[in-house]
């Protein structure tokens, strides 16, 4: 089946969407900006919003927090419709075999009681078979820095960039939860580069950056999220959405005084 492309975010999304989800179950979330972006399996007491709590690249990031066991998770999915209160998307970006590189910056909050080092996440989501009609081979491809670099930071923004050299696990897909696809006993030590190999036909059907699902107490944020997918590189910075400028009292007292003026003087022509 032939790749359907879709349309790629780019640039700055402004935006005030905000959720929150006591429940177990997806409810359904405001789309994030008009880019594609939405937040997905907000639950548990899971919370996700544009806001200014923690700046980055200007006023606003995609701020993520919730208590013990909650879930919250920022997504781009192409083209998506809702299903059962999640968003799904319905068309592909490409090929996984062109997918070189992922960047994003993560906040973590030295409020979290998660344990040391757990920061929001960044997922590849995937088609296995690249054919969008056979929904049951879908999942994704997961970095964390704890199974890379370990980066324990607090009350810091840190940039992480995904290579074809990163290590990456996997949820989903016909292998099911932390398949192990290489000769280690280990199933967090896979690259980039040979889940490409070993998914030769998957399609790319989204990004994701997420936390929680079984962590303790967490708060941060994400922003910048990017990635490059045969040679072409997208990135983009989430902001807080600018109000509708309102005119001050002096600006409106002029502005009748002028339409008044217009209105003399069409009196006059008469």
């Amino acid at each position: 089946m032939a790749l359907a492309v879709g349309t790629a975010a780019a640039g700055a999304v402004y935006s005030s969407s905000s959720f929150s989800n006591a429940t177990s179950t997806n409810l359904g979330a405001p789309v994030v900006g008009a880019n594609g972006w939405y937040f997905n399996n907000v639950r548990n007491s899971g919370s996700a919003a544009v806001d200014a709590t923690h700046p980055r690249s200007g006023d606003g990031s995609v701020s993520m927090s919730g208590p013990a066991n909650t879930k919250a998770d920022l997504e781009f999915l192409p083209n998506a419709v809702n299903v059962g209160g999640n968003y799904a998307p319905t068309t592909s970006l490409g090929a996984l075999a062109g997918l070189s590189s992922m960047t994003y910056d993560w906040f973590r909050d030295s409020t979290s009681t998660a344990t040391a080092g757990q920061h929001a996440s960044l997922r590849v989501l995937i088609d296995a078979d690249g054919n969008l009609e056979t929904l049951s081979d879908r999942g994704g491809l997961v970095f964390e820095s704890v199974y890379n670099t370990p980066n324990t930071a607090v009350d810091a923004w840190v940039t992480e960039t995904v290579s074809n050299a990163s290590f990456l696990w996997n949820f989903g897909t016909p292998l099911g939860f932390g398949g192990n696809i290489n000769a280690t006993p280990y199933a967090y030590d896979a690259t980039l580069a040979e889940w490409k190999a070993y998914f030769q036909n998957a399609a790319i059907i989204g990004f994701s950056s997420g936390i929680g699902s079984g962590w303790q107490s967490y708060s941060g944020a994400v922003d910048n999220i990017g990635w490059t997918i045969n040679g072409v590189a997208t990135s983009t910075n989430f902001e807080v959405a600018k109000a509708t400028n309102v005119p001050e009292p002096a600006s409106m007292a002029l502005l009748a005084i002028g339409m008044f003026g217009i209105v003399a003087a069409r009196r006059r022509r008469r």
